[in-house]
């Protein structure tokens, strides 16, 4: 069962709601008949009287299962035990005749992963829109970028929203590609896969009226690859959330304070310390992701069935598919919310770019030095000397390019060389990355 503290609604009703997996079966037993009276297997009349007759009762099914330890075979007998009770028993013994358990459990799996993964890309288009739409309303609220902790260049936050915008795209059409490829296939085969006793057809055209088409070879359950491979593309598409919630932690930071996460009126960061403002949404969606890669793992060794089935993989992925795939949603919806109402302070941005002391426009001055004849050596050099004494100093860089000579042989300061007007443009954040961000948002 999933995490019930982060399973929104949807898929609470998906997986927590054991009737609707019972109903998912009911609805692959039903394909099945189906299949087999237009074979001419079975009467249409006997196909319509269980169709119409056949009824879930869960609290039933767990009464049996109880005594016989297996949730199909109590299924099973429930069905039965309903069409008798209708008045329909003549065809009770043509339920799940000639299948094994997995050959409705499998497909039935397959029908709700895509109906899972489907509510995930859904919430994952509404995290996307917003992204967009946050990053063009901070197209140009300038900050400095930070690479390895450090001050770097100048960017926008709107940059850095579309950044991830692009990343949530990547996982959407990567979860479509798995709908469309990896939870495609069913089968309706047989003990170990081989059709005994089956007229093959049956399985295609039962899997048809389930909108899926039959592997082409396979044991007694479908190969658990394809349901790796689904956890897999969840996990990446949970690592840009934590990326992004992580990123979100540190510009939320005391000293820092670019951004603050929504919260609500009468929510509480601390037991002791009243004053503190706990990113508490930011921080569970920087650890959620650390699950979904636990549980990723945990599918892709459940690949190794030996031969053609042990229970060991039954047991993992009555965890791993409905905790995946719940946890994932409830990331995507948490996130978009977050991004909407993320509150936003340019001035405070604005305020930790000045703290740089304009060393972010050291690449700027080094390269018009260059051009003015300094030496590669002699112009890195340089910079980096003003540039560590900015810092160290607390002083502008654009001051001590006026003071400091560019080294023991060459007396001569970045303003000889240039002209303050030309040293001046080179701090000009706005005309450096102009160009770069009209293209980015093109």
């Amino acid at each position: 069962m999933p995490l019930e503290r982060y399973t929104l609604a949807p898929m609470h009703q998906l997986w927590v709601q054991e009737e609707t997996k019972f109903k998912t079966w009911l609805g692959v037993e039903l394909a099945v008949l189906r299949a087999r009276a237009n074979l001419g297997q079975l009467s249409m009349a006997a196909y319509e009287a269980i169709k119409d007759h056949a009824r879930v009762n869960v609290a039933r099914i767990k009464e049996l299962e109880a005594d016989y330890d297996h949730d199909m075979i109590a299924f099973v007998v429930m069905i039965q035990e309903s069409l008798r009770a209708a008045g329909v028993g003549e065809w009770a013994s043509e339920f799940h005749k000639g299948v094994t358990s997995y050959d409705i459990e499998d497909p039935a799996l397959i029908i709700m992963l895509r109906s899972a993964v489907s509510l995930i890309i859904g919430e994952l288009e509404v995290l996307r829109t917003m992204l967009w739409r946050r990053a063009e309303e901070h197209k140009w609220t300038l900050m400095i970028g930070r690479t390895h902790g450090q001050d770097a260049e100048p960017t926008t936050f709107g940059h850095l929203l579309l950044v991830y915008a692009e990343a949530i795209g990547r996982s959407i059409r990567r979860l479509q590609t798995a709908v469309e490829e990896e939870l495609s296939e069913g089968k309706i085969s047989g003990p170990v896969g081989v059709y005994a006793g089956m007229n093959p057809e049956l399985e295609g055209r039962a899997l048809s009226y389930l909108n899926l088409r039959p592997a082409t070879a396979e044991t007694q359950i479908l190969q658990r690859d394809r349901h790796a491979m689904v956890l897999a593309v969840l996990a990446v598409a949970g690592g840009t959330i934590e990326q992004m919630a992580r990123t979100f932690w540190e510009m939320m930071r005391s000293g820092v304070r670019e951004l603050r996460e929504p919260r609500r009126q009468n929510q509480r960061g601390s037991s002791s310390m009243a004053w503190k403002r706990n990113p508490i949404l930011t921080e569970r969606l920087d650890g959620l992701p650390r699950l979904l890669r636990g549980l990723a793992l945990a599918e892709m060794e459940s690949i190794a069935t030996p031969e053609f089935r042990d229970i060991s993989q039954s047991i993992v992925e009555r965890h791993t598919l409905p905790d995946a795939t719940s946890l994932m949603h409830y990331a995507a919806v948490r996130m978009a919310a977050c991004v909407e109402r993320l509150e936003v302070f340019p001035q405070r941005m604005q305020r930790n770019f000045d703290r740089t002391y304009g060393v972010w426009a050291g690449q700027q001055v080094q390269i018009a030095l260059m051009e003015a004849g300094v030496p590669y050596e002699d112009a890195y050099l340089y910079i980096q000397q003003v540039g560590f004494s900015a810092d160290d100093e607390e002083r502008q860089m654009l001051e001590l390019l006026c003071e400091i000579p560019i080294s023991t042989e060459d007396k001569r300061t970045a303003k000889d060389v240039l002209g303050l007007d030309a040293l001046e443009q080179c701090f000009d954040a706005k005309a450096y990355i102009t160009p770069g961000i009209e293209h980015i948002f093109r």
